[in-house]
């Protein structure tokens, strides 16, 4: 009985700990409305290295940047008769905007971008004597459309943002961007965070293999890889499905399912560390990597001994009286 209770045990113990695994990426309603398992690409950042060599050291990091200034756009159109009531009416939205944006901060800031402004025509039929009835096109009015990008510091203000649009009769909403002001900042830190592992790295592979580094020679390659949110969101569908009383009471389950979109940022299961990992709002995602190789130096050859100089010739001429004189033959 004991032996079945830790049986038991260690089941729920690898099925809760399966689920844990599974909530950081499949929970919610979103886990039901994919046709297919959720599969989240583990390789976001890939620098190739052109050696075939076993000694690599591979680090990955990641920096969720939170953004410095967004950038909002909402779009405006305005017809009217004539061009001067086109302009004052459009114009009368955007200084309505204006002014309220400096009740919800003196540092809020907007610009306007002109996109066009063209007649608007109506086909008029006309009757002629010699013709057919046709159709004429008149001018009868003017187009004009306009965009405004609103400059702000804090995520919080676009929901201000938005309502004050919307209650000056502003209800195209473009998108917003995100700023970061210093990103080689984020770049350097993640160097230097990657720089010190690989440091540690290479010192457990000398102790683990009983190497001399100063034997290998070091090449590396690097790489970024910047993601903004924009590039991060997926399409979401209501989940639905007919209920008990839906069929009980023959009731029409056909109403449409409201599509949307969620903001689903890169995890973090590739990486050797991440900077920021906590994720409260979508942010700028920077990853980095780096590969150092270590290739062994080839063994010195010992250097060929000098050639001896050959002795010069020496030629001696003995005498009848014995005497003995050398012979220059130069």
């Amino acid at each position: 009985m004991i032996k079945r209770i830790k049986t038991l045990s260690t089941l729920f113990l690898i099925l809760a700990s399966t689920l844990g695994v599974s909530a950081q990426y499949k929970m919610g309603n979103w886990a039901y409305t994919s046709a297919t398992p959720i599969v989240l690409n583990a390789n976001n950042i890939a620098v190739p290295v052109n050696y075939n060599d076993q000694n690599i050291i591979t680090i990955k990091g990641m920096y969720n940047a939170t953004p410095d200034a967004y950038v909002a756009i909402f779009s405006l159109s305005q017809e009217a008769e004539d061009e001067s009531t086109t302009n004052n009416m459009i114009n009368s939205k955007i200084e309505a905007v204006r002014t309220g944006l400096k009740a919800i901060d003196p540092a809020l800031d907007l610009h306007v971008d002109i996109i066009s402004f063209v007649p608007v025509y109506d086909q008029v039929l006309e009757k002629k004597v010699f013709s057919k009835n046709t159709f004429t096109e008149t001018p009868i009015g003017f187009e004009l459309k306009k965009n405004i990008i609103i400059e702000y510091k804090r995520s919080e203000q676009l929901n201000d943002i938005f309502s004050l649009c919307t209650s000056n009769g502003i209800y195209d909403y473009i998108r917003s961007d995100v700023v970061v002001k210093d990103m080689g900042a984020v770049k350097a830190r993640l160097r230097d965070k990657a720089d010190s592992m690989v440091y540690d790295q290479m010192e457990r592979y000398a102790k683990l293999r009983d190497i001399d580094l100063k034997d290998y020679k070091r090449t590396l390659a690097e790489g970024y890889t910047v993601v903004y949110p924009g590039e991060k969101y997926s399409n979401y569908t209501a989940f639905s499905c007919t209920s008990y009383f839906t069929k009980k009471f023959n009731l029409n389950n056909d109403a449409k399912k409201k599509i949307t979109k969620h903001y689903l940022p890169i995890i973090d299961k590739e990486f050797d560390f991440v900077i920021k990992p906590f994720i409260a709002e979508p942010t700028i995602q920077v990853m980095y990597q780096i590969n150092l190789v270590l290739i062994k130096k080839p063994a010195e050859q010992p250097k060929p001994a000098p050639p001896v100089p050959s002795p010069e010739k020496e030629v001696f001429l003995i005498t009848p009286q014995g005497q003995i004189r050398e012979i220059n033959l130069n």
